[in-house]
């Protein structure tokens, strides 16, 4: 009995053998009817780099034309030729410059000096007045000495507003209650009163010795301002002008001395004025003094007869002279 057990199992061992080894029928499966399942593809290895596309050809923008550069103005040269009478100067206006970008007016003149002592250009800034487009507009006149009788150059400066326009501007010498200059620089002439030259001769005689004789006369368009011997003129109101006698005083007294201490004119209206320039000559025996002047402010336009008076306090004498003006 003991011996048949092994064999049992062995048996047992090859039968189970057998059926997993697949010997035998193989058992008939039926079909699932559940949906069969597509696996999803799986990734494929990365291609390789593909060979690069020859480059495009770039597209070149259409240059834009080079900006026109801003002109810069330039200044503007100008050429004139006029001149007035004013306050005892020829002034001649010749020319100038605009500098429209530094808003510059630069006037060139030359100016004669008509007074007995030297001036200087730059004292005419404080009675110029530059006018344009209603504007009044501050002149400076550069500096410079103008001897009696002399002519020297000097500029004008102007600093112009917005818009100027050199053809439209006046040069206006003196104030509008005054005697004026008005030179435009639109090349149109200069206007201006002038002084008149009178015919006046006589001699005036204080007492035997003393005498005042005239060599010339003149009215003019401005007041005197200094001495017999050395004055300038200066603006005046234009409701009157100046009576300027020019002599020589004289005392032929040989031992004596003379002293001339008064000056007047009774006016055609009747008023009186005195000489605004002194008159006071301490004369030597046989003394002479030439281009003395006696200066009388009186109502425009100056003409009618003029009754001259003067007095030496020495003899105490008073002398008197009629000037007739036309």
């Amino acid at each position: 009995m003991s011996g048949s057990r092994p064999m049992a199992g062995l048996v047992a061992v090859c039968l189970i053998v057998a059926a997993c080894s697949g010997a035998g029928p193989a058992a008939s499966v039926t079909p699932s009817s559940a949906p069969s399942v597509v696996p999803s593809a799986s990734p494929s290895a990365a291609p390789s780099a593909a060979p690069s596309a020859s480059p495009s050809p770039t597209a070149k923008p259409t240059p834009s034309p080079s900006p026109t550069p801003t002109p810069v103005p330039s200044a503007q040269a100008f050429t004139l030729d006029s001149t007035a009478w004013w306050s005892g100067y020829v002034i001649t206006v010749t020319g100038g410059t605009y500098d429209p970008l530094k808003h510059v007016l630069l006037v060139n003149a030359t100016f004669m000096n008509t007074s007995t002592i030297q001036t200087d250009s730059s004292t005419l800034g404080s009675d110029l007045k530059v006018v344009w487009n209603g504007q009044f507009l501050v002149g400076q006149v550069s500096q410079g000495a103008i001897p009696p009788g002399a002519t020297a150059s000097a500029q004008i400066q102007v600093s112009a507003p917005a818009g100027f326009v050199v053809a439209g501007t006046v040069l206006t010498f003196g104030a509008p209650t005054e005697h004026q200059a008005l030179i435009p620089l639109d090349g149109s002439t200069g206007t201006s009163e002038q002084p008149t030259t009178l015919a006046a001769k006589g001699v005036l005689k204080m007492g035997k010795y003393a005498s005042f004789t005239i060599s010339s006369a003149l009215v003019l368009p401005a007041a005197c301002y200094g001495y017999p011997n050395q004055f300038k003129f200066t603006p005046l109101k234009k409701t009157d002008v100046s009576l300027l006698l020019f002599g020589t005083v004289a005392s032929s007294d040989p031992v004596g001395y003379a002293s001339i201490d008064q000056a007047y004119v009774l006016a055609p209206d009747g008023t009186t004025a005195i000489s605004s320039l002194g008159a006071n000559w301490s004369l030597s025996p046989k003394q002479t003094l030439r281009n003395q002047g006696l200066c009388f402010d009186v109502a425009a336009p100056g003409s009618g007869s003029y009754t001259l008076t003067m007095h030496d306090s020495h003899s105490k004498k008073f002398g008197k002279l009629v000037i007739v003006v036309p």
